[in-house]
């Protein structure tokens, strides 16, 4: 008898996450975090409809250390990617409103190991191969005029040809650090006034929380070697707000300087402090070891917490240990991740089975008015036109 019921019990389950993917519906706000193993993207439907697209990466990593492709090699990481949209994005529209690229790194903008566009300006792969299949109206990133990378950086070089290409029909823009502005719904805005995202960090300035903002970095015209910033210190960092619901993301800030720097390469303690509360928050630099401090979280007490994870590294198992600590904030948590890695497993342990789910695409989904949202993972394993949920939580209320 009790295995009729074990029977019974499991196909009941089955039935109830083998649902069709949940479509967007005017006053929500979807936020997709979708997975395809070789770098970041998140994909955005926001209330009446406008599109953003934060990073497409693709690095060009391959061997032990890194997941398998998701769901697998056939294409490349910007096809999927464009799959997963087409699939999502209101209306059958062919184009989305904004791009914002956090930084210059190729799991977040594409590496340059593939072929190129038709008269052979640049190479596609990630941002690019997105841009074919969804052109962006808008592209923010963080600017070629404050320390860029290297012309012998490959990777910022055929995003330079991309951008510099697309340029007559697709209108690139700086990130505006503490504006408001500069992300704004393009439909039916007046609907939706509690809604808005606000610039906060890049290139070493932050939003004051005012009107103005702040420089972290030293004064200084040159920097000594050991004091350089990196690449990931330029990233940018937006809040997105709908109602009482706050979501964070801010690419690959780090928390923890490097042995023998300087204390002011911690961003996430000045950029946490000016952020504060939110219910969602993403983990910079994929949950990586210099990253995730103390101030962070306490700052930001996330009710539920995202890593794009891709290497062996991450997440790091002591960043594991701090996010399930109560000793730093004491409210419940719920912590996801988009892959994990099975030497990470080994390394992590028992902290694996206390996260709500580690493989697969992650949905947020805010319901009319801000107030409620709701937390589900996608089967990645097959293409999304095939896909499934395979975990929903319950609804969330926001509190402030």
């Amino acid at each position: 008898m009790k295995y009729i019921w074990g029977l019974l019990f499991a196909l009941v389950v089955e039935c109830a996450f083998s649902q069709e993917l949940p479509q967007w519906k005017e006053g929500y706000m979807d936020i997709h975090h979708i997975n395809t193993g070789r770098g970041d993207c998140t994909f955005c439907i926001l209330p009446d409809g406008t599109t953003l697209l934060i990073d497409a990466g693709e690095n060009n990593r391959v061997g032990e250390r890194v997941v398998a492709a998701k769901p697998d090699d056939t294409k490349k990481a910007g096809e999927w990617i464009a799959d997963y949209i087409r699939y999502f994005i209101p209306n059958d529209k062919e184009n989305i409103d904004y791009y914002l690229l956090t930084h210059y790194h190729s799991d977040h903008i594409g590496s340059w190991l593939h072929k190129k566009e038709d008269k052979g300006r640049y190479y596609l792969t990630g941002i690019s191969e997105v841009y074919r299949n969804f052109p962006a109206k808008v592209i923010v990133d963080r600017g070629d005029d404050f320390m860029p990378p290297s012309d012998k950086d490959s990777c910022y070089m055929n995003y330079r040809n991309f951008v510099k290409t697309i340029s007559d029909c697709t209108k690139r823009e700086t990130f505006n650090v503490g504006s408001c502005k500069q992300f704004v719904l393009c439909n039916e805005p007046e609907k939706y006034h509690s809604f808005g995202v606000r610039n906060v960090y890049a290139n070493g300035k932050v939003w004051d929380g005012n009107t103005g903002v702040t420089s972290l970095f030293s004064d200084k015209g040159n920097y000594s070697k050991s004091e350089m910033p990196r690449e990931n210190m330029y990233s940018c960092v937006i809040k997105l707000s709908y109602g009482a619901f706050d979501y964070y993301t801010g690419g690959d800030i780090p928390g923890f300087p490097r042995p023998g720097r300087p204390k002011w390469h911690d961003i996430e303690t000045p950029v946490s402090d000016v952020v504060g509360k939110v219910e969602v928050a993403v983990l910079n630099h994929h949950g990586n070891e210099d990253g995730t401090n103390e101030n962070f979280l306490r700052n930001l007490s996330p009710q539920n917490v995202i890593m794009s994870t891709w290497d062996a590294l991450h997440p790091n198992h002591t960043v594991l240990y701090r996010l399930f600590s109560k000793e730093i904030y004491p409210e419940e948590r719920k912590i996801f991740s988009t892959n994990m890695h099975p030497a990470t497993k080994i390394v992590i342990g028992d902290l694996v089975d206390r996260m709500a789910s580690y493989q697969g695409h992650i949905m947020v989904r805010v319901y009319p008015g801000g107030n409620k949202y709701r937390m589900y993972v996608f089967d990645d394993a097959v293409p999304i036109s095939e896909s499934h949920v395979i975990y929903e939580s319950d609804l969330f209320e926001c509190v402030k």
